[in-house]
Parts: C-alpha cells; sequence; structure tokens
C-alpha cells in the first residue's frame, strides 16, 4: 500500500504518467497499476485522465493530503530508526566535481568540521546525488546548483557557497598561443568538447548559443577526461578555473578570455524539505558553509 501511495502522490506532483515513472525509476505500466489498484481499494475515481494530463478528482485531493502525511511519518520512522542502528555516523554525501578539487588529499578536514563522528562519505555524480534524495537516503549534500532542476529547487533548500568561473582551454600547440583575446567568431570551426552531465552540457552549450555561436561538440566524460582530449588536440572545452588551474600553471593547457562569453555554476549546501537534521548533521552543515565559503573567497 505504502508503494502504492507514493506513486499516487508523485503522480498528483507531476500531473504525468512519463514523468512520475522518470522520478520512480520504474515503468508507466507500473504507475497505472498502482492507481488502478488504490481505485478499486478505495472504490472511486482518484484521477480523470485528459489526453496526457492527468488532474485529481475531488476524492483524489482527499487521499493526496492523508498520503503525504502518512509517507511523511513513514519518511521520519525510518530516518530515526536509522539513526539509532547507526549510532553517531554522519552521512556526508557531495559530488564527484566537490570531492575531487575540494577536497582531495584534505579529507581530514572534513572530520575537522565534525569531530565526534563517525563519517560515512558518500561521493556521487548528479544524478546519483538526485536520486539519494528521491529514496531519502540523504539529508543533505554539497553540490553544483541548475536552477532549471525545478526537482531539487523546488524540493530542498538550497545555501549558495561558491562559484566556479568556466574557462576556455585549449592544446598549446593550438594557434590561437600567442593571442591576447578569443572573439565567438573564431569558435565557430572548433570542436567543443562537453560532459555528460545534462544540465552542465546544456548550461555551457546555451551560453554559446544564446551568442549566435554553433559548432560542433563532442560529448565527454568528466572534467579529466575532458582535459587528456584537450591535451591530444581532439578539441577545446570551457571547464571551471578550479579544474584545470594546476594544467595551467605547468603549461599543459593554455586559456584566454573569450570576448561577450561568461560561464559560471553556483555550488551549495542542499538540505531536504520537511528533514529535521540531527545536532552532529546541523553542527555539520554550519561548518561547511563557514569553510566552503572562507576557503573560495
Amino acid at each position: 500500500m505504502l508503494e502504492k501511495l507514493k506513486s499516487f502522490v508523485v503522480l498528483s506532483e507531476s500531473e504525468s504518467f512519463t514523468e512520475a515513472a522518470k522520478r520512480l525509476y520504474c515503468s508507466q505500466p507500473t504507475i497505472s497499476n498502482h492507481i488502478h489498484q488504490l481505485e478499486q481499494h478505495f472504490k472511486t475515481t482518484l484521477i480523470n485522465r485528459t489526453g496526457k494530463a492527468v488532474k485529481l478528482t475531488k476524492q483524489g485531493e482527499a487521499l493526496l493530503q492523508y498520503a503525504k502525511e502518512m509517507n511523511g511519518l513513514i519518511e521520519k520512522a525510518e530516518h530515526h530508526i536509522r539513526q539509532l542502528e547507526e549510532g553517531d555516523v554522519l552521512s556526508i554525501y557531495m559530488s564527484n566535481y566537490i570531492a575531487r578539487y575540494y577536497f582531495s588529499n584534505q579529507y581530514t578536514q572534513l572530520h575537522h568540521l565534525s569531530p565526534s563522528s563517525k563519517l560515512n562519505i558518500n561521493i556521487c555524480c548528479y544524478s546519483e546525488l538526485k536520486r539519494s534524495f528521491q529514496e531519502k537516503k540523504a539529508n543533505f549534500a554539497i553540490m553544483p546548483i541548475y536552477p532549471e532542476d525545478k526537482e531539487i529547487v523546488q524540493q530542498c533548500s538550497i545555501s549558495y557557497l561558491f562559484e566556479d568561473e568556466f574557462v576556455l582551454v585549449f592544446p598549446p600547440s593550438h594557434d590561437w598561443h600567442s593571442r591576447k583575446i578569443i572573439y565567438p567568431r573564431d569558435l565557430q570551426s572548433e570542436t567543443l568538447l562537453v560532459p555528460q552531465s545534462l544540465f552542465l552540457k546544456r548550461l555551457i552549450i546555451q551560453s554559446l548559443y544564446e551568442k549566435n555561436i554553433q559548432l560542433r561538440y563532442s560529448q565527454m566524460g568528466d572534467f579529466e577526461m575532458i582535459k587528456m582530449s584537450v591535451k591530444a588536440g581532439l578539441g577545446i572545452a570551457f571547464l571551471p578555473y578550479t579544474a584545470v588551474a594546476q594544467e595551467i600553471r605547468k603549461g599543459e593547457l593554455c586559456t584566454l578570455p573569450v570576448s561577450s562569453i561568461n560561464i559560471k555554476r553556483q555550488n551549495g549546501l542542499v538540505i531536504q524539505n520537511n528533514v529535521d537534521l540531527t545536532k552532529s548533521e546541523h553542527l555539520f552543515c554550519q561548518n561547511i558553509m563557514t569553510s566552503l565559503a572562507a576557503d573560495t573567497i
């Protein structure tokens, strides 16, 4: 019954069987079957299906309030039981990017931020972090922020920590090495290497399209793979300065400003709504905000 009610709540929020199935990582027939079983159980119609749109009936609206309360109570119970089982274990979730470039070789710093707790550090890609929130595994995470990701923005509270500036990088062998500035028209004949991350890829490409720059692009894995590909002369890339600072200092990559192009991304502390943080979690979140904000000024 709980699984069916969860499907019902997600369907009511998304108003789409396709989107509900995507959020719950299941098939559309599974969602339809859950709703059908609920309607049989309560002997009433819970939703009106008009084309692809989904609207709740009056009976559905009434059930939705109880379903939300029940789901909330179950989540609180799961969280409480998990705390009792784990004892004073603090689960920290953070993105691969922040872990690699801001805490690499400095994980003792995390222990200093929560000296009284044992740490369980979970390093994930953006989509895995989202899934951890959806499955109620993560109470908070340190991660990139994409305003167009409504699911995160609407269901979590966000404290912005620092901003990344994406710089153009190219190999030292490129003809641009003697230039002082790059103009948008110079990019037209180049191959742009972009990460697999949907929101990040969209951020970079959209920023260029807004300046009427349309160029070939090739999708790569993460920043490390892109850096190696740029060094090998396979293309150019816009990457966070923090991720390429060492290569630029060593002369392994070159960078120049691009006229009128300004690509930036916010990173922050994302906390699940309607979750009561433990004393250890609350203290860690306070400390991480002070620590990261101070380190990146």
